[in-house]
């Protein structure tokens, strides 16, 4: 755990950098005209640090693990290249990441985001899904620099990583607001590989293509970062139902507030009896938050196994991860901070 977390300061550092160049803590017209050029009237540009860039650095700077960007230097990095070369580009999933959470805080009307009020508790709804938006496409600029054969197919990736990303949260939604009624694994298994294992593969095909590494290296590498998110979002949802909520930085709980139907959720309604698989879907509907609802939820999901089931299937799709990464990079020590990484994320408690 510790050599991991130090692994990833080594990168965050990197990481950081990128977001300071292409994301100013406060844009003036000198940055407005190199990025969008002259005005056709007039650029007004408080509105502008109040609106994107103020909130955005709010959560920003409230740390988060910055695995996406250091997993796409990693990789380029096992592929023998210099990770400084490409550490620009590590905005881009960075900065989608960020976007994504201030909008899902408010589709999922959240509380709590890394141990502070969510952006939209702060700024307001508003402010908050369109500093979110904005996320999605500003760090594209950081492309710029990029060769035009290289960058065509990194917005390619691009275009495909959004859409799955919509889907996923489309599904996500539908599921927790009742608006299909029952989900299988599978089916949850898909919508994470969606909601989340897009991201990480995207960050993991940049890198790749930057590298210029074989198709079939590239493919390995994305199904890696690909299994591994699916894995870390498992012990996410298992964190926010028996984690520590000081390490967590979420409320406990939240997941059953919001009637998430997660992997643990689906696995206890197919295995409790009858009478108790009701009464935890009922507590789901009725997005509470009462405390004492919200651990009569949590101790029916343990007594049906739930959590030690969802702890297993991560492990079994961290397995399957390595296994792509050991196909995508043969030699064991290239891929020696990968798999620190890997074990890191599906094993943490915060």
């Amino acid at each position: 755990m510790e050599e991991a977390v130090r692994i990833l300061a080594e990168y965050a550092e990197l990481v950081n950098e990128a977001l300071e160049k292409h994301i100013p803590r406060k844009v003036d017209e000198g940055w407005l005209r190199k990025v969008l050029g002259d005005p056709e009237y007039a650029y007004e540009v408080e509105s502008l640090n109040k609106g994107v860039f103020e909130p955005f650095w709010d959560l920003a700077d409230r740390g988060g693990k910055r695995w996406r960007p250091a997993l796409m230097l990693m990789i380029y990095e096992a592929l023998g290249r210099d990770p400084r070369e490409i550490a620009p580009l590590a905005v881009i999933p960075e900065a989608i990441h960020n976007g994504t959470l201030a909008v899902d805080d408010v589709e999922d009307r959240s509380e709590f985001r890394r141990g502070r009020p969510c952006i939209h508790r702060i700024y307001g709804e508003d402010i908050a899904i369109n500093m979110g938006n904005t996320m999605y496409y500003l760090p594209l600029i950081a492309l710029s620099e990029v060769a035009p054969e290289k960058k065509l197919m990194i917005l390619e990736e691009y275009v495909k990583t959004m859409i799955r990303l919509s889907f996923g949260q489309a599904m996500d939604i539908a599921w927790h607001r009742g608006l299909v009624e029952s989900v299988s694994e599978s089916q949850y298994l898909q919508m994470t590989l969606f909601k989340t294992g897009a991201l990480a593969g995207f960050a993991a095909k940049i890198a790749a293509i930057m590298a210029d590494a074989p198709e079939n290296t590239a493919n390995m590498l994305q199904r890696f970062a690909e299994l591994i998110a699916v894995a870390f979002q498992i012990q996410d949802d298992v964190l926010n139902l028996v984690g520590d909520e000081a390490k967590y930085g979420k409320e406990i709980g939240g997941d059953i507030t919001e009637g998430k139907r997660t992997l643990m959720i689906i696995h206890a309604l197919r295995n409790l009896p009858a009478d108790e698989a009701h009464k935890l879907r009922r507590i789901l509907d009725m997005r509470t938050n009462d405390k004492q609802l919200i651990k009569e939820a949590i101790e029916l999901i343990k007594k049906a196994g739930s959590i030690d089931y969802a702890k297993k299937i991560s492990e079994k799709l961290a397995l399957e991860a390595l296994e792509a990464l050991r196909k995508g990079l043969p030699e064991p020590k290239s891929r020696e901070k990968l798999e620190v990484l890997a074990e890191f994320l599906v094993r943490r408690e915060f």
